[in-house]
C-alpha cells in the first residue's frame, strides 16, 4: 500500500489494528499519523490514548508496547500506539522476546477494535527478518516512497494554492529543480517564498531571492559558465559552492556527471525524440530536459571527451592531497580555455 492508497481507505473507514509504516519520504509517513490520529481520537483525549514509544534498550520494547495495549482508551473509542523501530530496535531482541510481541500482536491486537498500533521503521526493511515476515503476512504495510518529480511538481502547486497564491506550471517546475523533491525541503522552502510573496500571483523574481539553490541547480550554473568560456562567472559559481561547505569530490563528481548527460544527449543527435523520451532516457526530470538541450549547444563531442578526462586528473589531484580550491579552479581553468 501506498500514501495515497492509505488516506484512501481511512477515509472509508478501513482501518487495520496493525499497521507497518517505513520508506524514505518522512514527510508524509508523519502525515499519515497525524491522519490516523485526526480520524481516530477525540481531541480533548488526544494526550491519554496517544502513546509513542521509544526506548534505548531493546529489551525493553516488547513490556513496553504489551503494557501500553492493555490499558482502555480513555473517553475514547480508540487508542493510537506507535512504536518507533527506525534503529531496527525490535530486530535486536531474542528470539524468545520476539515470539511473544508476535503472539501478542496476533492474539490480542489483530481483530481487536479498540487501539491502533503503528510501527514506524526506517526507510528500508529486511524481508529476511522474522519481524518483517510477520508484519508483511498480518499486518497492513505502508510505503511511502520518495516523489518523483512530476509528483513534486503537483504537491508543490497544491501547497502554494492552498495557501492562496497562483503560479504557472513552469514556474513551479522552476521551484521543484531547485528545491528538489524532499517534501520537508519543499514546504519549507515554499513557506519562505509565500511570506515573502505580497501579491496573490507567485512572482519568481522575488521567489529567487529568497530561495535556498541546490548543489545540482549552482553546478548547472557552474558547467553553463564553464561552456560559455565565462571563467570569472565559473570561479564565482565555485567560490559559492564552497563557502556553503559542499565536499569538493561532490562537486566535482556533479560536474562529470552533468557532463555525461550533455555526452549522452549529443549521442541523440539526427534523431527525434519527444521531451519524456529523452528525460527517461538520461534518467532527470522531464522538466529538465531544455536546460540540458541548450548547454549541449554549448560543448562539441571533442570539447566533451577533453572535459571528461581533465575531471579524471582533477579527481587524482583531489585524492592525492592537492589543495581542493587549487585543484578546482585549475580544473575550470582548463575546462574555460579549451
Amino acid at each position: 500500500m501506498n500514501y495515497r492508497e492509505f488516506v484512501e481507505s481511512i477515509k472509508k473507514g478501513q482501518i487495520a489494528p496493525l499497521y507497518l509504516f517505513y520508506g524514505e519520504e518522512r514527510f508524509l509517513l508523519l502525515d499519515a499519523v497525524k491522519r490516523l490520529k485526526a480520524r481516530l481520537l477525540v481531541p480533548e483525549f488526544e494526550d491519554m490514548n496517544y502513546i509513542v514509544i521509544e526506548r534505548e534498550n531493546p529489551e525493553e520494547y516488547v513490556e513496553a508496547i504489551i503494557e501500553n495495549c492493555e490499558t482502555l482508551p480513555f473517553f475514547s473509542n480508540y487508542k493510537i500506539v506507535v512504536v518507533k523501530n527506525e534503529e531496527e530496535q525490535l530486530s535486536k531482541i531474542g528470539d524468545k522476546e520476539l515470539k511473544r510481541l508476535t503472539d501478542y500482536f496476533k492474539n490480542r491486537v489483530l481483530g481487536n477494535t479498540s487501539f491502533v498500533v503503528v510501527v514506524v521503521s526506517g526507510e528500508k526493511i529486511d524481508s529476511r527478518k522474522k519481524l518483517y515476515k510477520f508484519m508483511e503476512k498480518e499486518a497492513a504495510v505502508v510505503e511511502f516512497k520518495k516523489l518523483t518529480p512530476e509528483e513534486a511538481v503537483n504537491y508543490a502547486g497544491y501547497f502554494l494554492k492552498k495557501h492562496g497564491k497562483k503560479a504557472a506550471k513552469k514556474d513551479v517546475e522552476y521551484l521543484v529543480k531547485n528545491i528538489g523533491t524532499d517534501l520537508y525541503s519543499i514546504v519549507n522552502e515554499l513557506e519562505k517564498v509565500i511570506a515573502y510573496s505580497e501579491g496573490e500571483t507567485l512572482d519568481l523574481e522575488e521567489a529567487r531571492e529568497v530561495l535556498s539553490v541546490t548543489l545540482q541547480q549552482n553546478v548547472f550554473h557552474l558547467v553553463n559558465a564553464i561552456g560559455m568560456k565565462k571563467e570569472k562567472e565559473a570561479y564565482r559559481a565555485l567560490y559559492a559552492l564552497l563557502s556553503k561547505g559542499e565536499v569538493p569530490l561532490i562537486i566535482l563528481t556533479m560536474i562529470a556527471r552533468q557532463i555525461r548527460l550533455i555526452a549522452k544527449l549529443k549521442s541523440l543527435e539526427g534523431k527525434t525524440f519527444d521531451k519524456k523520451s529523452i528525460a527517461s532516457y538520461l534518467g532527470i526530470p522531464f522538466f529538465a530536459v531544455d536546460d540540458i538541450v541548450r548547454q549541449s549547444k554549448l560543448f562539441t563531442r571533442e570539447d566533451l571527451y577533453k572535459a571528461y578526462k581533465e575531471c579524471l586528473r582533477c579527481d587524482i589531484a583531489l585524492k592525492s592531497g592537492t589543495e581542493p580550491s587549487f585543484a578546482l579552479e585549475n580544473l575550470i581553468k582548463k575546462l574555460c580555455k579549451q
